[in-house]
Formats: C-alpha cells, structure tokens, sequence
C-alpha cells in the first residue's frame, strides 16, 4: 500500500498533510515539487493536478489533489489514532474552523507580508508565473483550460500582493480571527474539545506561518494566554518536528530556484 505525496518544502498545505502523515506514523515516498523552478506549472504536473497547486496524494493509483480533501481522506483510510471526531456535534465543530481557516487568504497574505531577500524572491517568481503561463498554453494546447483558470488566478495573486493597501487590510482580518481562536481555547484544550483532531494539524501549520511573518506578537506575552499556550503544545508534538521544523528546500533544489527567478536558467 503506497502513499505518494507530490510537495513542496516551506508549502503551508504541504505541511498540513505532512503533519497528518506524521500523526499516523505513516511511511510515503515524497516527489519534491520545486516552486521557485515553476515545476508545478509543467504540463506532466498539471495532467496530474489541474489547479497546478501542492500537494497531491497518490494512493494506490488514486489521485487527490486538495489538502482538506487529502487529510480527510488519510484519516479515513488509516483510522489510528483516529482524527476526525465521531460525535456528530463535534465533527461540525471541526469543519466549521477548517471553514474559518480556507476563507482567509493565506497565500496572498504570506506574500505579502515576508519581508527582505525572500519575500522579493517570492512576489518575483508570482510576476514570472504570470508570463510564463501564456507560453506553456501556446505549448500545450490540449492544457488550455486548466492554463486560463491558472492565469486567472495568478493575476488576481499578482495584483494583490503589489497592493500595499490590500496587505494591509489583509492583515487587519488576523486579529478577529485570533480572538476566535482564544474564545474557543480558553474553554477547552484543543479546537475540537479534549482531544488532538484533524483541524489541530490545519492550525498548527497556520500559526506557525503567521509566527514566521512576525505575527506571534498577537499571542505572545499574556496578549491571548490561552492561544498561546496552544501553539507552544502543538509546537512540543513530535509531529512538528518532521512535518514543519525539518521542511528545509534541498540547497540545490534552492540555487535551481534561484536561477530561474533572478536569471531565467
């Protein structure tokens, strides 16, 4: 029984999974995707994953192409410990805050918001992808539909993130957020009650990130306690460890990136 996961190191939705994976104890066989290197975008990619996103899951010759739709289904398929709440109430509780989590733009957000060699590194690439694509139409004409629906989006991506005032507002919709999070918390343990579900791994990987971009000041130093006590439990799981702390690009994985980027190689 095989588990395949196309990825992406530093991908927020490849570390959802990841940390799914790692709950389980479950051995896959990783297919590096190199972003930076646009490698999502090639057409054998995109046959596979018409959204040209990371991550897919193959799994005994099935293809599953969405994180939330990946992480339920590896909680179906491999029950222990099991994830998903069996209490009806509960199970709606969990996909309301998978709900609340999808709604909020986190990729326009995070690129928007890194600052210094990366994030220059990450809005170039978006301005790339978007000249690139037209190309890679022209190329493969039999892609055309999953190409214009990528284009479509990556202009609305592009756009964005060269909106100063859209970032802004995009990042005044962090701490309403957050106090939804420490409303729940300060009640109970985990999101879904008194055990570790499947929308802890979806959060863990969001916290993580806005810690990264240098929002942890919301939670830190009595500001939200019960938030940020959460964070630092999700932070001790050994799960963290391999599915987010160890999530470091290959350094020549990194400089082919790089090429691509700033020298078109």
């Amino acid at each position: 029984m095989t588990l395949e996961l196309f990825c992406a190191s530093g991908s927020l939705c490849s570390q959802k999974v990841k940390l799914v994976l790692a709950e389980k104890n479950l051995e896959w066989k990783s297919r590096l995707i190199n972003l930076l290197a646009f490698e999502n975008l090639q057409p054998s990619y995109m046959r596979l994953n018409p959204r040209g996103v990371v991550p897919t899951l193959i799994h005994n010759g099935q293809v599953i192409t969405d994180s939330v739709m990946i992480i339920r289904y590896l909680d179906e398929q491999f029950p222990h410990p099991r994830l998903i709440p069996t209490e009806p109430m509960l199970r709606e509780k969990m996909d309301g805050w998978i709900y609340l989590q999808n709604q909020f733009p986190m990729r326009e957000l995070m690129y928007g918001n890194y600052q210094g060699i990366e994030g220059i590194v990450l809005r170039r690439s978006v301005q790339i992808k978007e000249k690139l694509i037209p190309k890679l139409m022209q190329a493969n004409p039999d892609l055309k539909e999953q190409y214009t629906s990528k284009l479509k989006d990556i202009k609305h991506w592009n756009c964005t993130i060269q909106n100063a005032n859209e970032i802004a507002n995009l990042n005044t919709r962090i701490v309403p957020m957050l106090e939804i999070l420490e409303t729940q918390l300060s009640k109970t343990n985990w999101l879904c009650g008194a055990s570790y579900s499947l929308v802890d791994t979806i959060w863990t990987a969001v916290l993580n990130r806005l810690n990264e971009l240098k929002f942890g000041y919301l939670w830190e130093n009595n500001t939200r306690p019960a938030l940020s006590l959460y964070f630092n439990q999700l932070r001790a799981r050994p799960s963290f460890i391999t599915a987010i702390q160890d999530d470091k690009m290959p350094l020549p994985m990194l400089l082919a990136g790089l090429g691509r980027v700033f020298l078109g190689i």
